[in-house]
């Protein structure tokens, strides 16, 4: 940190001379004047050459103090509000490693079971977040509600999420053998499994139809032997929703000839008087128009119908723009057949004349869901298997 002073009187010469000999790191020397040089040197030597200018009469001057040089005085001269700041950026960076915020997303009815297990093991606002496992806490969760399909937590700021998905229970599919395991809630194309209790019966690149045993409800013992377990696991997979629609190419277009009629009528919320009464025509687009009878305090308004006539013409859509506005409405109604979150990885549209009146489309959407469910027996009783 440097400072660039003024000094002012005769023989500097000489000064600069007993600068050097006192081990003064002067620099940048420039004669302004005659009696005048300008130098600069380190802060920290300022008040050595001050006492050297006071001893032999020189007069010296800072005109000018580098950045670094009026940072440090300034936090000097306010070290309270540097404290401050300090101690905030302290806190700030502390509570960034504690939780503030438990936030429970998806359990429904399952919420109450999974805050009292959090309080169970000691999870609360205030605790520091190194003192918690995600994937412990996922595992005991997952143990302990089996009306869960699966849990997961993480962290996102200071908030710790904790992101359940229940399980589809029914009766409506029969399954073989007495444990619980997980279906296909959906046509598609497995993309990734992950049986945390069970035995998988796909694997990534099967294509699997609704209702197909993804992880079945059982395990092979080390004395081969069998135990029926709840079957608990994640499954994601390719999945296909289609939309249809069909747009006509023939339609009528309607085109005002110039001619206008009126009829004019006096509205009172008790009766209409017709003022100017006009007969229709053939084809005709209407307009009514209310202005209020202004001076009277009345509820009395002038009702204005005017008449357009117009002619009425077939006419053939553009090919083009009908194949595009059918394509367009195959992929809206493709849509919403997925969740409205889903992301869509790949579409395809196709269309067709039918009887040159017609552009029928159709479009496939594919995204990728999840589609584990868990299907539980009309004749399941509780209990374990036997090796």
């Amino acid at each position: 940190m440097r400072i660039t002073v003024r000094i002012t009187g005769l023989n500097l010469e000489r000064l600069l001379h007993k600068a050097a000999l006192s081990g003064l790191r002067l620099s940048c020397v420039r004669r302004l004047e005659t009696g005048k040089i300008c130098v600069r040197l380190p802060a920290v030597q300022k008040g050595r050459l001050a006492d050297l200018c006071e001893q032999a009469g020189w007069e010296m001057e800072e005109i000018r103090a580098g950045w670094m040089t009026c940072a440090a005085r300034r936090m000097r001269s306010r070290r309270m509000l540097v404290l401050g700041a300090v101690c905030c950026a302290a806190l700030v960076g502390l509570s960034s490693q504690m939780i503030l915020e438990i936030r429970i997303d998806n359990a429904q009815e399952s919420e109450a079971e999974v805050r009292r297990f959090l309080r169970e093991r000691g999870v609360a606002i205030g605790r520091f977040k190194q003192a918690f496992s995600t994937d412990a806490l996922r595992s005991e969760l997952t143990l302990r509600l089996p009306g869960l399909a699966f849990a997961s937590f993480r962290y996102e700021g200071s908030t710790l999420v904790a992101d359940c998905q229940p399980a589809v229970e029914g009766e409506q599919i029969r399954l073989s053998g007495s444990g619980r395991d997980v279906v296909a809630l959906e046509d598609g194309i497995v993309t990734r499994l992950y049986a945390q209790q069970g035995t998988p019966q796909v694997e990534p690149g099967d294509a699997v139809h609704r209702g197909q045993v993804l992880i079945a409800g059982y395990e092979q013992t080390e004395k081969g032997g069998r135990i029926d377990v709840i079957a608990q696991g994640e499954v994601s997979a390719r999945v296909f929703a289609q939309g249809e629609a069909r747009v006509g190419l023939n339609g009528l277009r309607t085109v005002e000839t110039g001619r206008i009629r009126q009829r004019k009528a006096i509205v009172t919320p008790w009766y209409r008087r017709e003022i100017l009464s006009c007969s229709d025509f053939a084809s005709q687009d209407a307009d009514r128009q209310q202005y209020p009878v202004v001076g009277l305090y009345l509820p009395l308004v002038l009702e204005v119908e005017t008449l357009a006539e117009t002619e009425v013409f077939s006419e053939r859509k553009n090919e083009t723009e009908a194949i595009q506005l059918a394509q367009a409405a195959a992929l809206e109604m493709a849509k919403k057949h997925c969740p409205f979150d889903a992301l869509i990885l790949d579409k395809w549209t196709d269309y067709s004349m039918i009887d040159n009146e017609f552009v029928y489309a159709a479009a496939v959407l594919e995204y990728e869901t999840g589609i584990a469910g868990r299907i539980v027996q009309a004749d399941q009783t509780d209990g374990h298997g036997s090796e």
